[in-house]
């Protein structure tokens, strides 16, 4: 094959897989944002599918970069040749020694961040998602609520602004409905209220939030730590106040 054809053909396709990464990248992030892989799908691919395609991209545009490398080693080589002086003379040796010592650094460098890597994962204290939590920790709270009256504005509301508001709020509302407005806990204008002040058992909302709504689709990307739920029910049965600001 003609070395120029090749060439352009080896720039596209790295330019292809670049483009397709920062388009994967775009939607993993804002069309898509994390905690939504259950919930969401754009084009009929869900966000894990998306994250697919953007791995195998940059696997692509790796590949790309190495071909290119080969292609372009004996450059590669004079130029190091011509920057250190260590290496300048000695004939084909010299290219060799300055050959040797790119790959040397490069490997070298791939080596270390691959270690950098393995060695600095940490599992957080607390999981990034309820789903994290043991099977059967949510079934925990079918204990009795605490006692007392819980503040909503302080306890309640921040637990729907974490979890629910970005896809049920002012920018969002799926299924139509928004968690930070009260007639749509309370009213009956999709069935049965969500919550039935003191009427734990009545509530379809507790049911949502522990992933046991039946009958819903996704139920387990609703489900909440058992903390959170043990607080909702709290709420519920202390008469679900939820005053005016």
């Amino acid at each position: 094959m003609i070395r120029g054809p090749f060439n352009l053909l080896i720039d596209m396709l790295a330019a292809a897989s670049l483009l397709v990464m920062v388009a994967t990248g775009y939607v993993l992030r804002f069309p898509l944002p994390p905690a939504t892989n259950r919930t969401h799908e754009l084009w009929g691919l869900s966000r894990h599918e998306w994250g697919t395609i953007h791995s195998w991209a940059s696997l692509v545009l790796l590949l790309v970069l190495v071909i290119h490398l080969v292609l372009h080693w004996d450059w590669i080589v004079t130029m190091i040749r011509h920057r250190f002086t260590c290496f300048q003379g000695g004939g084909a040796n010299g290219g060799q020694h300055a050959g040797l010592l790119t790959l040397a650094v490069l490997f070298t460098l791939a080596g270390l961040f691959a270690l950098a890597t393995h060695r600095s994962v940490r599992e957080r204290e607390v999981p990034l998602h309820p789903l994290n939590e043991p099977p059967g920790h949510a079934a925990s709270v079918t204990a009795s609520p605490r006692m007392g009256k819980v503040d909503f504005w302080k306890e309640i509301m921040p637990v729907f602004q974490a979890s629910c508001i970005k896809c049920h709020g002012p920018t969002r509302q799926t299924s139509g409905f928004r968690a930070d407005l009260r007639e749509d806990f309370f009213s009956s204008r999709n069935g049965a209220p969500l919550v039935v002040p003191g009427d734990i058992g009545g509530s379809r909302l507790l049911n949502i939030v522990s992933g046991n709504q039946p009958g819903m689709k996704a139920a387990a990307a609703h489900q909440l730590p058992a903390g959170e739920i043990l607080l909702l029910k709290t709420w519920v049965e202390s008469g679900a106040d939820w005053p005016a600001r």
